[in-house]
C-alpha cells in the first residue's frame, strides 16, 4: 500500500510539474488582446471541439503578418483540443499549401517566421514531447536573416521545456540568454516578454 501511494504521489508531482511549465505558463496572448486575430483565437480556445478557421490559418501562414502576433495567436489557442490539435491543423494546411509531403520538406519551404509559428504550435499541441518542435524552432532561428527576437525567444521557450525534465537552471539560462542578446531585432511587446519572464525568473535560483 505504501509503495502504491508513493508511486501515485510521484506521478502527481510529475504531472503538476509539467502542467506548470515554460510553455503552459507563458500566457502572453493577453498582451495582444487588441489584435482581432488574437481576440478570435481567445474565443476559439474556449471550445475544445472547434477547428481553426481558414481565415486564421491564412493569417498564420502569411509571412507578411507580424510574427509576434502570429505567435500570440498560437498562445491564445493553447493546447485545449479534443479533436485535431492546432499543430495538426496547421501542418495539414501548410503541407497542402506548399505541396510538401514531409515535415522536413515543409521546413525547407517555409520562411523563418512561419516555421517558428508552426514549431510553437507543434510544441503547444504536445508539450510532453517537444523534440521535433525544438528541432524545427532551431532551424527557424538559423534561417532567420532578420534576427527576430520573437523567433529566437519562442525557440528558447521550447528549449526551456526540454530542460524542465533535467537541469532546471538551464530553463532560466536559455531564455535569459536570448533576452540579453543585443544582436536581435526586438519585435515583441515588452509586456508580453515581461509576462513570460515572470514565470521563467522562478528558475533563476537554480
Amino acid at each position: 500500500m505504501k509503495r502504491l501511494l508513493t508511486v501515485m504521489l510521484l506521478t502527481l508531482s510529475w504531472a503538476l510539474t509539467w502542467a506548470d511549465s515554460p510553455l503552459t505558463s507563458s500566457d502572453f496572448a493577453e498582451s495582444y488582446k487588441d489584435q482581432p486575430m488574437v481576440q478570435m483565437a481567445l474565443k476559439l480556445s474556449d471550445d475544445s471541439d472547434a477547428s481553426i478557421p481558414v481565415s486564421m490559418l491564412n493569417y498564420l501562414a502569411d509571412k507578411k503578418s507580424p510574427v509576434d502576433v502570429r505567435l500570440a495567436v498560437i498562445n491564445a489557442i493553447g493546447w485545449n483540443f479534443n479533436g485535431k490539435t492546432a499543430g495538426q491543423q496547421l501542418y495539414e494546411y501548410l503541407s497542402t499549401r506548399y505541396k510538401a509531403k514531409t515535415v522536413d520538406k515543409l521546413a525547407k519551404k517555409l520562411d523563418a517566421g512561419t516555421l517558428a509559428v508552426y514549431a510553437y504550435a507543434l510544441a503547444m499541441s504536445n508539450y510532453f514531447e517537444v523534440e521535433e518542435a525544438q528541432d524545427l524552432a532551431h532551424k527557424a532561428v538559423k534561417k532567420d536573416k532578420s534576427k527576430s527576437f520573437s523567433v529566437a525567444f519562442i525557440a528558447s521557450l521550447i528549449d526551456a521545456q526540454v530542460h524542465l525534465d533535467g537541469d532546471w537552471g538551464m530553463v532560466y539560462k536559455v531564455v535569459n540568454d536570448v533576452l540579453h542578446n543585443g544582436s536581435l531585432h526586438l519585435d515583441m511587446r515588452q509586456e508580453a516578454i515581461d509576462s513570460v519572464m515572470e514565470y521563467i525568473d522562478l528558475y533563476k535560483e537554480y
